[in-house]
């Protein structure tokens, strides 16, 4: 499954008080004005309830950030002076810190002041920046803070932050289409399946694309961005194999029927059951295995990462808890995921003993208790003593799910978990579980094979194989010529927008700032447009 990104939110920036452009006057205004209607559809992003409503908004976010991003390219590529060679010129880098103009491709950009605007950062932990709301203060290496969000100065931190936020939004499109697909009130047919995964895989491995994009340029580590947790190039680094090991994990859940069928019979609304149990086609269980292990290897990999981001200091910035323990449970559900194909192989091949084993084996990285004969055994025990044996389990298996929950890095306050929210693990846990039990009984009443111990299985797991290339690099979009032509123009100052101030709940923008809200009307200004 994937992660949930929390999307952030912008303070308002005018680029007009910090950089003009003798070739292209009309760069400033346009970029201000495609920034101002990114803040305003992230700021209604956020008002809406979490699932459903979020996850239909989302297009139109991806939306103005594709159309933000062009102007934002076009001012990082003059401000930086890229060759055509992608290097960075030391003199170039002097040029700019001491604000003359640079010339790049026709652009012309001269700074009149460092440019400074500020994001409210979501990966990083609550108290990485002791922000008290209304105030200003300084977090991590000195980082300034203003109501909640991290104050940055020069481009790179307002690039680095724009495409941060481009990153999560496609990680979130992929998994709306996932959850809509496999979640919905009746069943996926295969053909729909496969395309939902398709579309997130396409999605998850754009998003690894920009966030090693961030992790491997060299501008953002010499520049004061990594001070800040969400862009440190660690975080970035960690996410990008995030992404990967998301994606590899789809390309087994396209063809797993395992996980269908038990999505399947736990949908209260499914019909399907009455005419025919689901089919259960053969697997090439031995690759998906091996692909299981390579996308635990890449959520290993990250949760290394995002833990070791301000480790060094107790001073220093923290990632947030509740992702780096959704990505190791990821990376355990992957073992598990493994271990349970393997399993099926071994089933396959007549080797039910085998299989069982390697299906308990499956249950040490997912934290499960016991097995299928001790369940049963206790099953029929409660039903022999009454109800109070059946209380009993009930209460157990609600403390199992919040046990789940906190696992799985969400905390008590989202109970019971949304769809996707616990990395798969509850699905993982029921599929293991239903073979167990199936295979079980099978052993024991025609085959009667011995059940080697598991441990040696899950320590001798073999390497993992990649099914995705690595993704090619991010290409951020430009202006086209069209869009330079009429840049070249005079702004026209009637086109100004007001951009508000730096407070997220305001809903009044519109109000002057010399009249209280719900007073009388001011004569003067409003007697050609009030009637008494």
């Amino acid at each position: 499954m994937v992660y949930a990104f929390t999307l952030p939110t912008i303070s308002p920036l005018s680029f007009q008080s910090f950089i003009t452009s003798p070739t292209h006057p009309s760069l400033p205004q346009s970029a201000s004005t495609a920034r101002h209607a990114l803040r305003v559809t992230l700021k209604a992003h956020k008002r809406l309830p979490r699932g459903s409503r979020q996850d239909a908004h989302l297009p139109a976010v991806l939306s103005a950030l594709n159309e933000y991003i062009p102007y934002l390219f076009a001012i990082y590529n003059s401000l930086s002076d890229k060759v055509v060679s992608g290097e960075y010129s030391s003199a170039a880098q002097d040029v700019y810190a001491s604000g003359s103009g640079l010339r790049t491709g026709g652009l012309e950009i001269v700074l009149s002041a460092e440019i400074e605007s500020a994001w409210r950062p979501t990966l990083s932990s609550s108290s990485a920046f002791n922000a008290v709301p209304g105030t200003s203060s300084s977090g991590g290496k000195g980082q300034k803070t203003h109501n909640g969000r991290v104050c940055g100065q020069g481009i790179h931190f307002e690039w680095a932050f724009t495409l941060t936020t481009l990153g999560y939004v496609l990680s979130r499109l992929a998994r709306a289409g996932v959850v809509a697909a496999l979640y919905a009130s009746t069943a996926p047919t295969v053909e729909d399946r496969t395309a939902a995964v398709q579309t997130a895989t396409r999605y998850l491995l754009q998003a690894s694309a920009v966030h090693n994009m961030l992790a491997s340029s060299p501008s953002f580590a010499a520049n004061s961005v990594s001070t800040v947790p969400d862009l440190n190039a660690g975080t970035q680094s960690a996410l990008a194999s995030l992404a990967l090991a998301e994606a590899t994990l789809l390309a087994v859940l396209k063809d797993d029927a395992y996980v269908a069928a038990c999505i399947q019979s736990r949908n209260p609304n499914d019909k399907e059951w009455m005419v025919h149990a689901p089919e259960i086609p053969k697997v090439r269980a031995l690759l998906f295995a091996r692909l299981c292990v390579r996308a635990a290897e890449y959520s290993e990999q990250a949760a290394a990462g995002l833990g070791a981001v301000g480790a060094a200091s107790t001073r220093a910035a923290r990632v947030s808890d509740e992702v780096i323990r959704y990505t190791g449970v990821l990376g355990r559900v992957a073992r598990a995921r493994a271990c349970r194909f393997f399993g099926v192989d071994a089933e396959l091949s007549g080797k039910v003993g085998e299989g069982i084993a390697w299906l308990r084996a499956a249950r040490t990285p997912l934290g499960l208790r016991g097995g299928s004969s001790q369940d049963e055994g206790s099953a029929s025990n409660g039903s022999s003593k009454g109800g109070l044996s059946r209380l009993k389990r009930e209460w157990s298996e609600r403390r199992e799910e919040r046990r789940v929950a906190k696992d799985a890095g969400t905390g008590g306050d989202k109970n019971p978990l949304d769809a996707g929210d616990d990395a798969g693990r509850g699905e993982e846990g029921q599929v293991i579980a239903m073979l167990e039990a199936k295979w079980v009984k099978m052993n024991d009443t025609i085959n009667t094979q011995l059940i080697p111990p598991s441990a040696p299985l899950l320590s001798n797991l073999p390497s993992g194989r990649d099914i995705h290339s690595p993704p090619a690099p991010y290409q951020p979009p430009s202006l086209d010529n069209d869009q330079m032509m009429r840049m070249q123009a005079v702004p026209d100052e009637s086109d100004d927008v007001n951009f508000g101030n730096d407070d997220d709940s305001e809903d009044e923008a519109g109000l002057s700032a010399d009249r209280t809200p719900g007073a009388f009307p001011d004569r003067s200004a409003t007697a050609s447009s009030v009637y008494y």
